[in-house]
């Protein structure tokens, strides 16, 4: 990290975390739960068995799915919780060490070059391909 990209994440972090370790994990929850409600849907869209279609097939199909969100949804809460928490403690414990160490936050954001800022395109290009590839894969087999 050079001192362009420490002031950047300085001023960043000094801004995002004014709303608190607590506000951030239930944010992480909630998201986390919307993803368990997604994965619940999309898992329990393929559930078929056949058979006629009465109401006690309709009835088993309506316990199946139950289960499965009250499998789901709680815990990619928890992954979402654990996730943002970690997240949130690690960037603290930098941004406290940055400052242990001298380094002042800036008062404005501090301008980046191209090569500051590559670290971050490598990853959104990254995230992007396995986004698309997601897609064309539901695309294919959905």
């Amino acid at each position: 990290m050079n001192s362009r990209q420490r002031d950047m994440f300085l001023w960043q972090w000094s801004r995002r975390r004014r709303v608190g370790l607590a506000t951030v994990a239930l944010r992480g929850a909630l998201i986390g739960a919307a993803g368990g409600l997604l994965f619940a849907l999309i898992l329990g869209a393929g559930f078929d068995s056949g058979g006629a279609r009465d109401s006690a097939w309709f009835l088993q199909r309506l316990r199946d799915f139950g289960v499965l969100l009250g499998l789901s949804i709680p815990s990619f809460a928890w992954i979402g919780y654990s996730g943002a928490t970690r997240v949130f403690e690690g960037h603290e414990q930098i941004f406290q060490a940055l400052l242990r160490q001298g380094a002042v936050v800036p008062e404005q954001p501090p301008v980046l070059r191209l090569a500051d800022r590559g670290p971050a395109i490598a990853v959104a290009l990254t995230a992007i391909g396995i986004a698309v590839f997601i897609v064309v894969l539901f695309v294919m087999y959905g």
